[in-house]
């Protein structure tokens, strides 16, 4: 909610990629919200949930595609970004979206946003000076992307198994899953603030500036 509430108070003055943050929360918050009251392993909240994935995939592909500077980087982004089109197509195909949460898709999706959060490390990496000043809350989206969607990635690799399988120890799973989930929450609300701060500032100067 925290996320949400500042996005929604600030999405005038928010930045293109903090606008498609913002939209990433409100669309995942959709599917969580129908399992809540129409309950979990339904054919309604499998709905849901699968066609949140293609969403997610396409928001955070524009954050991403904002992002780069760099020709060679960028060629390297949309190659990977057409593998996962391709692999979308093949699961809607065989798999539908209605009978069963395709958890693979999921898994397959996260080591994407891994490989183009790495991608963009590099580029920072070798010429960090384009990502300063109006920049800086990329930081704060990458650190909340990059723990959810590499330390999750083996979760939703053996979904079906932990799911299905009665043991104890598969709770705690569950618990790392929502502890990573609430963190990159966290610093989305972070990044966001940051950029509504570095906007307001700048518009004061602005109007300071003016004869």
């Amino acid at each position: 909610m925290i996320p949400t509430i500042i996005g929604i108070l600030a999405f005038g003055k928010l930045q293109v990629n903090s606008r498609l943050i913002f939209l990433l929360v409100v669309t995942g918050s959709v599917p969580q919200m129908v399992s809540e009251f129409m309950g979990t392993n339904t054919s309604l909240g499998n709905l849901f949930y699968n066609i949140n994935i293609p969403i997610e995939y396409t928001v955070i592909f524009f954050f991403f595609k904002t992002s780069f500077f760099s020709k060679s980087k960028g060629k390297i982004f949309y190659f990977i970004a057409i593998a996962g089109f391709l692999m979308a197509i093949a699961f809607l195909v065989f798999d539908g979206i209605q009978k069963r949460f395709i958890s693979e898709w999921v898994c397959f999706n996260n080591i994407i946003f891994t490989a183009w959060i790495l991608l963009l490390l590099l580029e920072i990496y070798e010429d960090d000076s384009i990502y300063l000043g109006q920049k800086m809350p990329l930081f704060w989206y990458l650190l909340g992307l990059f723990f959810y969607t590499s330390c999750t990635v083996l979760i939703f690799c053996f979904w079906g198994y932990i799911t299905t399988t009665r043991n104890e120890y598969f709770n705690v799973l569950f618990q790392v899953y929502d502890l990573f989930n609430i963190f990159m929450y966290i610093a989305f609300s972070i990044g966001l603030l940051l950029d509504l701060s570095a906007t307001t500032t700048l518009k004061q100067k602005k109007q300071h500036d003016k004869p």
